[in-house]
């Protein structure tokens, strides 16, 4: 997709964390839920937008 406009990036990264936030098991374990979550949105975004080169990335 190329470089992409950063408002455009955000509304593509709240579309993808609301659809896997709305399927997680919010019962795990902090960590155990945190590791889920981001192999999840990772998934996610490889799935729907394979050409993106998109990535979760934490501090």
């Amino acid at each position: 997709m190329g470089k992409i406009d950063p408002l455009y990036a955000a509304n593509l990264s709240e579309e993808i964390t609301e659809e896997v936030g709305n399927l997680m098991d919010y019962n795990l374990p902090q960590g155990v839920f945190c590791i889920r979550f981001r192999s999840e949105v990772e998934a996610a975004f490889k799935f729907k937008y394979p050409f993106l080169g998109a990535s979760v990335t934490h501090p």
